[in-house]
């Protein structure tokens, strides 16, 4: 029994369970639908597979449901691929992968019988020849599915990385690691079949010693997939609201918390929005006295000493600044006299 492929199953199912039971009251995209059935897919697969020689005197079915597992789990993945690389996915795109998986699930549950009757599944020939229908469904069959599903994860990374490797680093990143990892699986798979259909069983040990390796890129470029991009929008919205605070903590004092909500319910990244909005506001109506002075630092030393006004003559913050034109001018500005506040 293979723990680490258990608890993988056991995970696997968690993730679908959570995923289904969030959709519940929101229509499914064709791309969620997918996921989550890849998600259970993985999960059965992996305790078939950590079981499977557990299962193996009853009819060796652990080994047959971890082949039908990963055969929709390709059928699956396909989807997912096509959805990334084609925006309106039209119908008969989507009809062509769940055929070959449901051709493939058919012949292995034909087989698995047949392979029962003759005394088990085949492990192996020495000649292409000498398969007989079981084992040319599990042995050639099988494999030529497999390599075809990660072949186009090679295709679809083919096309995007190029595209986007500037626009979404990180999920560009992840999706060539889950490419290394799946050119690594069909190599293995390559290599094995014609191994098992040349009578050179014994060398496949040397070949699967490398599936590790394949499997460590996948599952670390699929984990960065999912989590990768949130966790640095996360990181990174901390970082900023850090950088801001103390002069936003001081327009708030200064303005009388007009604006200033209750943020401390929410995620990182809207709490950034809500600290540009209220800076904003607050540079609208806050007046200050700095004679003739409108520089960054002289601004700063000002709401330092509580120097405002509220004479209507006086410019407010928003006038005393640099004139901007676009929305990126006036975060850039936040962004300058957060660090001059911050120097005082």
């Amino acid at each position: 029994m293979n723990l680490a492929f258990i608890a993988l199953g056991i995970c696997a199912v968690a993730l679908g369970v959570g995923r289904l039971v969030r959709l519940l009251d929101e229509p499914a995209t064709l791309t969620q639908k997918s996921i989550v059935v890849s998600l259970f897919s993985v999960g059965l697969g992996a305790v078939a597979y950590g079981t499977r020689l557990i299962t193996a005197p009853f009819y060796d079915i652990g080994h047959t449901v971890w082949h039908i597992a990963a055969s929709i789990l390709i059928g699956a993945l396909e989807i997912v691929f096509l959805t990334l690389r084609v925006k309106d996915v039209p119908a008969g795109a989507v009809h062509r992968p769940l055929a070959r998986s449901g051709a493939m699930t058919l012949l292995l549950l034909i087989s698995w019988p047949i392979a029962q009757a003759e005394g088990g599944p085949t492990r192996g020939v020495d000649n292409l020849r000498d398969h007989d229908f079981p084992s040319m469904v599990s042995l050639v069959l099988f494999p030529i599915y497999v390599i075809w599903g990660l072949s186009q994860v090679v295709i679809l990374s083919a096309h995007r990385v190029p595209r986007d490797i500037q626009r979404r680093p990180i999920n560009t990143i992840a999706l060539a690691m889950v490419s290394i990892g799946a050119l690594g699986f069909i190599g293995i798979n390559a290599t094995t079949l014609v191994f098992l259909s040349t009578g050179r069983m014994p060398e496949i040990g040397a070949v699967l010693a490398w599936s590790p390796i394949a499997l460590s890129a996948s599952v670390a470029g699929a984990l960065l997939l999912a989590v990768g991009e949130r966790t640095y929008e996360e990181l990174y919205a901390r970082y900023q609201v850090s950088r801001l605070s103390p002069l936003w903590e001081r327009l708030d004092e200064l303005s009388g918390s007009e604006y200033h909500l209750h943020i401390r319910h929410l995620p990182a990244p809207a709490r950034l929005q809500r600290a540009y909005v209220e800076i904003s506001d607050a540079i609208c109506t806050v007046r200050i006295d700095i004679d003739d002075q409108y520089d960054f630092d002289s601004i700063a030393a000002s709401l330092r000493r509580g120097g405002t006004a509220e004479d209507t003559a006086t410019p407010t913050l928003s006038q005393a600044l640099p004139e901007r034109r676009t929305r990126r001018e006036d975060l850039e500005m936040i962004h300058a006299l957060a660090k001059a506040y911050r120097r005082q």
